[in-house]
């Protein structure tokens, strides 16, 4: 019988070449893929940085009164708030009021919200807004007040 075929030096190229082929594509996904997630780690942790070390809040004061509920509110950190997020907390729920407003450093304001039934106000939490590459990001809590009494 005269089979012919592929000879075994030339099949064994071919495999290697098929081999180093797809190791090529690999390794250039995994490139992009890397790349894609150092940037995003890049700016997660920019934001925690300017979060974390660059703004923070203090609540000086908190009271309520039958329709509304004022918090006095001290700016500390280095970085420019430029917005903020009450929650309040209360024995049965909760709500939150998205305040547009611009705090520097050392400013104190006052703000008054508009009291839901929640029941009795157990807690007030303050979470600020910081602009970051143009772009509003939302900190986590910065300061919580359990003492609120009746103005």
């Amino acid at each position: 019988m005269n089979k012919k075929g592929i000879s075994p030096i030339i099949s064994t190229v071919l495999l290697i070449c098929a081999a180093a082929l797809l190791a090529v594509l690999i390794l250039s996904w995994s490139g992009v893929f890397t790349k894609g997630l150092l940037k995003h780690a890049d700016e997660t942790s920019e934001r925690m940085s300017a979060c974390e070390s660059e703004t923070s809040l203090n609540i000086k004061h908190a009271c309520t009164r039958e329709d509304t509920i004022t918090v006095m509110v001290e700016s500390l950190g280095s970085k420019k708030v430029t917005g903020l997020i009450i929650r309040v907390l209360g024995s049965s729920g909760g709500y939150q009021e998205d305040v547009e407003t611009e705090m520097n450093v050392a400013d104190l304001k006052r703000f008054d919200i508009e009291r839901q039934d929640v029941g009795d106000i157990t807690k007030i939490e303050l979470l600020p807004k910081v602009k970051l590459q143009g772009k509003a990001e939302i900190c986590g809590i910065k300061d919580t007040e359990t003492n609120i009494v009746e103005c």
